[in-house]
């Protein structure tokens, strides 16, 4: 009966762990805070534009160019109210990225997610070296927003429901234990029922033969 509630809990587990790792861009000039981060599969990464730039998925080999497969751009943002760019992470495999602004990956604006044996540091010195940005035709690989969404609001959602989801089972459990409590009353009177005929014969029994007796 409770099985279903397991797997529920289970599942609400699961999503309220997902994390959401919070880049500004251009807080203090060309430069992505953190430049390298740690994710695991399931998390996001929300790109937080503070200026005029862009985020390009890249490879460690080929800097300020995008990457051959898969990846993501945000296009020139802000736009607008737009103001963040947002990514899921797949798997936990490097992901080298630039700002895609003429000139800002060569002055240092790149970052990494899920460094390893090739380092941002590295990817940096390389950038610099190079002497132009290429950037994708178009926006791909991850949501554009308004800054409105939080990794706080969808952790208290998760909790809230796992929350419900337990006082359910509690109810249920309740519920089951007040209908065995009455099943059990209600054997107990059946019982007391039967024997009432019996025990009110014998007793009748008793008095005409102890009135006979008397006689």
């Amino acid at each position: 009966m409770h099985c279903p509630s397991v797997a529920v809990l289970a599942v609400l587990a699961a999503g309220a762990s997902a994390a959401t790792h919070k880049v500004e861009m251009g807080e203090g000039g060309l430069t992505f805070k953190p430049d390298s981060l740690k994710a695991a599969k399931g998390d996001t990464v929300e790109f937080h534009f503070d200026s005029l730039h862009s985020v390009v998925a890249g490879d460690f080999k080929k800097p300020c160019e995008p990457a051959a497969n898969g990846g993501f751009y945000s296009g020139d943002l802000p736009d607008g109210k737009k103001t963040t760019f947002t990514i899921t992470i797949n798997n936990t495999d490097p992901i080298f990225y630039y700002c895609g602004v003429e000139a800002h990956c060569q002055g240092g604006m790149v970052g990494v997610i899920n460094q390893a044996d090739d380092t941002v540091a590295d990817y940096k010195s390389a950038a610099e070296k190079t002497d132009k940005t290429t950037n994708p035709k178009s926006v791909f690989g991850g949501s554009v927003g308004d800054g409105s969404s939080s990794s706080s609001s969808t952790t208290t959602k998760g909790s809230s429901s796992a929350t419900t989801t337990e006082a359910s089972a509690a109810s249920d459990t309740e519920s089951s234990t007040n209908t065995a409590s009455a099943a059990a009353t209600s054997s107990t009177g059946n019982v007391a029922g039967h024997l009432t005929g019996p025990v009110a014969g014998v007793s009748f029994l008793a008095l005409v033969f102890g009135g006979l007796l008397a006689y």
